[in-house]
């Protein structure tokens, strides 16, 4: 139990403190540029995380199937590179000769030809950078992990306020600030990591190859499905409504990507830990144990965050007070996401990774659906409540579709987090005063009530009964 903490502890380090240093960067830009030059450094933010859903062609996700299975650091590695890169040459080259839509697109200008040329040079380092710390996540190096986490977002915060303060106050120092600090983040990467691994193309297997495209390849339609959920809300805002609208989405969207970190801290450790317990043939309990555990930690972090979701307002800046409302919903993306984490696995275990097609389909249509329905009525509250119903769509088809292929662990109180976690985001996005305060309230209470007997067996269990 000690040592699974202490790892638990080193793999989070990083992230946390990477998430107070992005929780420092964003009311100190929303503060200085205003609510519109936020919008278009958010649509550049869109450009880069939508393409990084493509840019690996599921092949870091076939190392870290790979991992444990005996093949050296280097082949492997080579192997699950080798396409990414020639995707990386080819995707650059179409948005450098593209690069007056592409600006258009982003900024409402065919002119911002500098920012193309920044996104451009992002890919390359983006690609060093995802496949270094997926090594050094796999290896359980939490301490060297947690590091680049850290400089990344130091890196950003301090090239931010000098081009704030020292070249002008809008969304381009925002974008070339967020490029330098990954280019160099990149380069860092790679002259440490990447290049001292012996990478070589005799090292090219195959059969190694043909066996991660099988497993990496079906996550490519999945990852475009995965865009319609994670970028539509912000695509359809930018087209059917306007500029306002989008930025105070793209506000409260970014103080949840602070809440996304615990998210990421829990996955790094996560993954590793459930594929060893898989080889090793451990009890199912463990994954049960871990399964209601951090379902009923979200829930309770949802219902205390709903309680404080003021803090927002003041966090943000009175020009994006009204923020408070739009943040609810989207919070349900890092909520409920963090809980599918731990049901999933049996679609991995099994090397079922077509399924990701359905769950992401799923969600995805809910998402155009009702971001189609609600946008032109409510703007950007209408954005987040499809983002956030889709997310527990996209919940329930993981957790369904892996329970299926893998062994029936219980779901009945995933039925009661759902439904207290969607009766109080309802109260705060639409309710004023003390009514959706108190529900939360009373809801926290109940819901620790109802769990406290099955926590504390969990509890024992885990440090009865986990071995390392």
């Amino acid at each position: 139990m000690k040592a699974l903490l202490k790892k638990l502890g080193e793999f989070s380090i990083g992230p946390l403190f990477a998430a107070l240093v992005g929780f420092i960067t964003v009311p100190l830009v929303t503060h200085i540029i205003s609510v519109e030059e936020y919008a278009r450094a958010s649509m550049f933010t869109l450009a880069q995380t939508t393409i990084a859903l493509f840019l690996y062609l599921g092949m870091d996700q076939a190392f870290v199937r790979e991992f444990h299975e005996g093949e050296e650091p280097g082949k492997l590695l080579s192997n699950a590179m080798l396409l990414p890169a020639i995707f990386t040459v080819i995707l650059d080259a179409v948005l450098l000769l593209m690069r007056s839509q592409v600006s258009i697109w982003l900024f409402d200008t065919p002119d911002e030809h500098l920012a193309i040329y920044a996104l451009a040079l992002l890919f390359p380092a983006m690609l060093c950078e995802r496949f270094a710390l997926v090594k050094l996540r796999m290896e359980e190096r939490g301490f060297a992990y947690s590091f680049f986490t850290v400089l990344l977002k130091i890196l950003t915060l301090v090239f931010t306020l000098l081009l704030l303060l020292g070249y002008e106050k809008s969304f381009r120092s925002v974008v070339y600030a967020l490029s330098l600090a990954e280019i160099i983040c990149g380069i860092v990467l790679f002259v440490l990591l990447i290049a001292k691994t012996r990478l070589s193309f005799h090292s090219l297997d195959r059969k190694l190859m043909s066996r991660m495209l099988r497993y990496g390849l079906p996550l490519i339609p999945a990852s475009a499905l995965m865009w319609i959920l994670t970028s539509m809300d912000k695509t359809m805002l930018r087209s059917m409504s306007t500029y306002t609208e989008l930025g105070l989405y793209s506000g409260a969207f970014k103080i949840v990507s602070a809440l996304s970190i615990l998210q990421t801290c829990f996955t790094l450790f996560w993954t590793p830990l459930s594929y060893r317990w898989y080889q090793a043939d451990v009890d199912k309990r463990n994954f049960s144990t871990v399964m209601h555990l951090v379902a009923f930690g979200m829930t309770c972090l949802c219902l205390i965050l709903l309680l404080a979701k003021d803090l927002v307002a003041w966090v943000l800046g009175a020009q994006f007070a009204q923020a408070i409302y739009i943040f609810p919903f989207i919070m349900l993306h890092p909520i409920m996401y963090t809980m599918s984490e731990t049901t999933v696995m049996g679609i991995s275990f099994q090397r079922r990774t077509g399924n990701n097609i359905i769950t992401s389909a799923l969600a995805g249509i809910f998402n155009t659906v009702l971001n189609l329905a609600l946008i032109p009525v409510l703007g950007a509250k209408g954005a987040a409540i499809a983002t956030g119903i889709s997310y527990i769509v996209f919940f329930w088809a993981r957790t369904l579709i892996s329970r299926s292929l893998w062994w029936a662990f219980p779901v009945g109180q995933y039925v009661l987090y759902t439904l207290v976690i969607l009766i109080n985001c309802a109260l705060h996005t639409f309710q004023t005063g003390w009514i959706p305060y108190t529900v939360s309230a009373a809801s926290l209470l109940l819901v620790a009530l109802v769990n406290l007997k099955t926590l504390l067996g969990d509890l024992r269990f885990l440090k009865n009964d986990i071995q390392e």
